[in-house]
């Protein structure tokens, strides 16, 4: 579901939080601010810890 942002010119990427019961992989789609490419990969290694320890 990246491709809306993409074409809109904002830099986007999906992080892995785990699984649902069911088994099938959950993640956190962000989505940042036009050429707020670092801005926003700062912000995903902070929280990407929390999004794997549960």
């Amino acid at each position: 579901m990246n491709l809306p942002w993409t074409h809109a010119g904002l830099p986007t990427l999906t992080l892995p939080a785990g699984k649902n019961k069911a088994g099938l992989p959950l993640g956190l789609q962000l989505t940042g601010r036009w050429f707020g490419d670092e801005a926003m990969l700062s912000f995903a290694s902070q929280i990407e810890p929390l999004l794997t320890t549960g």
